[in-house]
């Protein structure tokens, strides 16, 4: 006899919150299930993300369930915004998809279309030993090229590092091959796991909301005696990368073609909006 299954978690919540430590301002967000009620899914949404906030402000990185990367390496699921499909082939081929993770941002997923994760700066929720010398990174992306004339990468900047997206071919996110490439490429460790137990490639195509703020400009007479702390802006006026330049094969595969427009478009990456 089969051991009876837990109930199907039929609510879901996300929260965010913030914590601050020494004047500087620490937002987390979270999402949580429940089977039971809605109301219990948002007091455990709201739990988690008082936790991070003040796991942030003791300056300790955010903790995911597979010891620090802030994504779960098993059972992600996030609400679907979009379905992305390869028109060009008969039936159609969906190759990715939009989700909504847990802090609201949009997260590109896609199927075969790879994108790599590089953290060359320090970051709140960045562990210093997942840092790159960013000059070390693009001279390893070029190598790869220069030894493989089957990879065409377009670069991007991000707030805290690099972003590539392949553009000349597609790879299997749960192969070897796959495996080997992000990891001789600097990708961030713990996003290589994450794409091959989540079988995609992820990008979030949306600024964070906590760095999605601007100076404050005091008014009057006050303005010369006050300084005004930063602002809550509207996400729209941020860009979430920068394109900065394309590295080796300029070989089009049409999936990717179709991500990199999609991505490109709703990244602001030709904009010259501040990143966020």
């Amino acid at each position: 006899m089969n051991p009876p299954q837990p109930p199907f978690p039929r609510f879901s919540a996300s929260d965010i919150t913030s914590a601050e430590r020494n004047g500087e301002v620490f937002f987390r967000g979270a999402r949580a299930t429940s089977a039971v009620s809605q109301a219990e899914a948002d007091e455990l949404a709201a739990k988690l993300a008082r936790e991070r906030a003040d796991a942030a402000a003791r300056g300790e990185p955010t903790v995911g369930s597979d010891g620090g990367y802030p994504y779960p390496s098993q059972g992600l699921v996030e609400p679907v915004l979009e379905q992305v499909f390869l028109p060009a082939s008969s039936p159609a081929v969906e190759i990715g998809r939009i989700t909504r993770n847990n802090y609201e941002a949009a997260v590109l997923n896609t199927y075969g279309v790879m994108f790599v994760d590089v953290d060359t700066m320090a970051a709140p929720d960045t562990s210093p030993d997942r840092i790159v010398d960013q000059d070390i990174a693009l001279s390893a992306l070029v190598a790869a090229c220069e030894e493989r004339k089957d990879l065409g990468f377009r670069v991007y900047a991000t707030r805290a590092g690099l972003r590539y997206l392949c553009t000349s071919r597609t790879f299997d996110p749960v192969s070897t091959e796959s495996h080997e490439l992000l990891h001789s490429l600097k990708s961030d460790p713990r996003y290589a796991t994450l794409c091959r137990v989540q079988k995609c490639y992820r990008a979030r195509i949306t600024p964070k909301p906590w760095r999605c703020v601007e100076p404050a400009k005091p008014k009057g007479f006050f303005a010369k005696i006050f300084q005004s702390g930063p602002v809550p802006s509207d996400p729209a006026n941020f860009a979430t990368c920068h394109f900065l330049q394309a590295v080796g094969s300029a070989v089009a595969d049409p999936a990717a073609a179709k991500i990199q427009q999609l991505h490109d478009d709703a990244c602001g990456a030709q904009s010259s909006r501040p990143l966020a």
